[in-house]
């Protein structure tokens, strides 16, 4: 097990990666293995991400890390997020906001939805900016000042396009079997994981999105309000692409350890994706005018 220290109250992202037990007792999180016996309050956890198979855990214990909205990823035999562990009731309202979520009005779901990816084309510009790219982060400018409403013609597809393969290489391809796209899906689904945690947290239910409708996808909501955010997955894993995967993934750890500037403070990725997400929500019901900006 190792921990990764996070947020001003001092949460941790605890990984186990070992062949352990993990329990309960008195507010603790009992972690066992065989050479050593930890315990952790479980008010400094943010993030426990269950990296082998052979992890044994206690029902008490998901019970306790589910009433304090503790995220819980479980990963699958090549220790790659393939679940977490969502409450059935997120909010003491629950039944009163999926009544207003399922009154969403289209046309302010439409804006929302092509303000967020304004958001995310002007990360992308703006990390390519600060790589030097600097004639395609012009490039990706224009396409910024191209998108309309619903985004008819695809400027967020042609922007990605000149995104990555300025990132990674003219071959590049987000198909490709290689340790970039294995890190940028891994990191990818950590930020998933963190919204989906939020839009459970504010009543919402996850599969019914803005723009994403996949019906096998149970996290189409939070596809949607993650895309400003994933350009701080691409920042880490560019910076370290030469790496192998089994390296970069620790190094996407970052994205926990590292402040953030959004709404005029420094703040810790988890908490917000928490305002972010609030903030959305209160928009979609018509209860707040402003979309929430978050800026790399």
């Amino acid at each position: 097990m190792y921990q990764l220290g996070v947020g001003k109250m001092g949460w941790r992202t605890i990984v186990v990666k070992a062949h352990a037990k993990l329990s309960y007792k008195n507010n603790y999180l009992i972690y066992k293995d065989a050479e050593i016996v930890e315990q952790i309050h479980l008010s400094e956890i943010d993030i426990l991400l269950l990296e082998r198979t052979d992890i044994v855990i206690t029902t008490m214990l998901l019970k306790r890390l589910m009433d304090e909205k503790i995220l819980v990823i479980i990963c699958d035999d090549k220790r790659l997020p393939i679940a977490q562990v969502v409450p059935y009731y997120g909010s003491h309202n629950s039944s009163l906001q999926l009544a207003k979520q399922l009154q969403w009005d289209t046309d302010r779901k439409v804006e929302v939805w092509t303000e967020i990816i304004l958001q995310k084309m002007m990360n992308q510009a703006s990390l390519l900016y600060q790589q030097d790219y600097t004639v395609k982060s012009e490039s990706l400018g224009r396409l910024i000042h191209e998108l309309q409403l619903n985004d008819p013609t695809n400027r967020e597809g042609h922007a990605a396009r000149i995104y990555f393969t300025t990132l990674f290489g003219s071959k590049f391809t987000r198909d490709d079997a290689s340790d970039i796209n294995a890190a940028l899906d891994y990191g990818y689904t950590l930020l998933l994981s963190l919204f989906a945690r939020e839009i459970v947290s504010n009543g919402c239910l996850t599969q019914l999105g803005l723009k994403h409708a996949n019906q096998f996808n149970s996290f189409n909501l939070a596809s949607d309000l993650m895309e400003p955010f994933r350009p701080l997955v691409d920042q880490i894993v560019y910076q370290n692409r030469y790496k192998v995967f089994v390296d970069l993934k620790r190094d996407l750890f970052q994205l926990f350890c590292k402040t953030y500037h959004y709404d005029k403070k420094e703040m810790y990725l988890s908490n917000i994706v928490s305002e972010y997400t609030k903030k959305v929500i209160k928009v979609l019901n018509g209860e707040k005018a402003e979309i929430p900006v978050f800026r790399l």
